[in-house]
């Protein structure tokens, strides 16, 4: 495909701004707010609609790709997920599809849905100011987990059988489905920073740590010794999916053992979004899998 028949958009995304002190790790005390890190580095981007590209990107390719998946779940029941019955009923049914559709398209036979967050984001076009911009406004792109907090937290869930097949030398991935809860995405879409041009791309170089102090997500997410955010990279290409709908799903691997096909991602601000676009609702789960 020549480059002029690929579709793209400008926007803004936020990456490692640095540190206040110097150092070279953040910290922050969510409790009091107490942190050493500077707001993010606002990146302007131009990113590929990946429904454009020839080739697509695909999961087993490049870790990342688009897939259909109509689901049995009614917008009602995934906003209903913070409530104890609603999060039950979501990992007794939803869980399942997730995990056929996991394993469908990887191939593994070892997939275990383990968590889901529910995200929501209102703010308008014109709400979208510099003066604005804080780690509160302005999504960062991040991976999930890093080499340390990967293998932690897969053996969180799996136990012994994580140390087996650790041991064993297998490729083990955290795969994430993220899609629309009540229709399609027309702000704040997420997007897929591809990192192939980078020679040596790897987490203790391109990503930095911040070391949190009494999070409140442990609750949803479990223990993670820190948060892993991307520093920026000229050679970095961004690639997003434009009207995400709400029988479209993402597949990612927001942790790879398999560095190179890790996704840094973070939902950008897109400057093409619409005034009156409707509030960004999404819903994603993480699961841990392991290749055969």
């Amino acid at each position: 495909m020549a480059a002029a028949d690929v579709a793209t958009t400008t926007g803004l995304i936020g990456m490692w701004g640095g540190t206040r002190d110097g150092a070279t790790d953040g910290f922050i005390d969510w409790a009091s707010g107490a942190t050493n890190v500077h707001d993010p580095k606002q990146v302007k981007i131009e990113a590929v609609d990946m429904r454009s590209m020839n080739p697509v990107p695909s999961y087993m390719k490049d870790g990342y790709g688009i897939a259909k998946h109509k689901t049995s779940i009614t917008p009602e029941q995934f906003l209903a997920g913070n409530d104890p019955e609603g999060k039950k009923f979501l990992e007794d049914v939803y869980y399942k599809e997730v995990e056929e559709l996991v394993k469908q398209i990887t191939g593994s036979s070892i997939v275990v849905p383990y968590v889901f967050r529910i995200r929501q984001n209102s703010m308008k076009a014109g709400e979208f100011m510099a003066a604005k911009l804080s780690h509160s406004a302005l999504p960062v792109a991040h991976v999930d987990r890093d080499a340390i907090t990967g293998e932690d937290g897969v053996r969180e869930v799996l136990g012994e059988l994580a140390d087996d097949l650790i041991k064993q030398g297998k490729r083990y991935a955290q795969v994430n489905i993220w899609r629309s809860i009540d229709q399609p995405i027309k702000k704040w879409p997420l997007c897929f920073i591809n990192h192939a041009g980078v020679e040596g791309w790897n987490y203790e170089d391109n990503l930095a740590r911040v070391f949190p102090t009494n999070d409140p997500r442990i609750a949803i997410r479990g223990e993670k010794k820190h948060d892993s955010v991307v520093k920026y990279d000229p050679n970095y290409k961004y690639h997003y999916v434009s009207n995400l709908d709400t029988d479209e799903v993402l597949v990612f691997s927001s942790f790879d053992s398999d560095v190179s096909k890790v996704v840094p991602h973070g939902a950008f601000w897109d400057d093409a979004s619409p005034d009156d676009a409707p509030t960004r609702r999404s819903f994603e789960v993480r699961s841990w899998v392991f290749f055969d």
